[in-house]
């Protein structure tokens, strides 16, 4: 233990460069990307790959989910981009499909808590 600011700390200790990388590869996302890799053939075309707002695939509202869908319904290679978001357990829109955990859903969840329901 140290004292750091009037308060005891544990000491930090500087981990080895390869225990630091073994541990940022053997997190779930980064395992999930290993086991499935987005194919880098050059004759796929990803409408999104230059799209301005990554936002637009992390919809809020109704409103921007129909127009992160729209944008992916002239994606040629959509069907695989949902097919990857579906193995990777994705959140957000992938291939036109709005997933959560790499399950579809049907519409956005709303921030916050949920409204009270009054019983009558």
């Amino acid at each position: 233990m140290e004292k750091r600011n009037g308060r005891m700390r544990a000491e930090t200790v500087a981990m080895p460069k390869d225990e630091v990388a073994d541990r940022i590869l053997t997190t779930q996302g980064v395992t999930v990307a290993y086991a499935h890799p987005t194919p880098s053939d050059a004759t796929l075309r990803w409408r999104c790959a230059d799209h301005d707002d990554p936002d637009l695939f992390d919809p809020v509202d109704e409103d921007t989910l129909a127009e992160a869908r729209a944008f992916c319904g002239g994606c040629e290679v959509s069907t695989l981009c949902l097919s990857l978001g579906i193995r990777r357990a994705e959140w957000g829109v992938w291939g036109g499909v709005l997933l959560e955990g790499g399950k579809a859903v049907d519409k956005v969840r709303q921030r916050g808590r949920p409204k009270k329901v009054v019983a009558a």
